[in-house]
């Protein structure tokens, strides 16, 4: 299961990635993309449920001045 992470700040890591999300649970493969304006994120993790309460938890807020958008991809 993945979720993608949008609007990162400019200094994303997978590294404070992880740290940030592992609080919830198991965090799997980062891929961070930094092309484009901002950097973004497809993260693995190991449910459904843990998927869902991540987008709960991080889209909308503000992380470093930035307003994430985190959704589940159906790809």
């Amino acid at each position: 299961m993945r979720i993608v992470i949008e609007n990162l700040p400019k200094d994303a890591s997978e590294e404070k990635i992880r740290e940030a999300l592992s609080r919830w649970g198991h965090v799997g493969q980062i891929k961070l993309i930094t092309e484009g304006s901002a950097p973004a994120a497809i993260v693995e993790v190991d449910t459904p449920d843990l998927a869902d309460s991540l987008v709960r938890h991080i889209n909308g807020h503000f992380y470093e001045g930035r307003e994430l958008a985190a959704w589940v991809p159906h790809w």
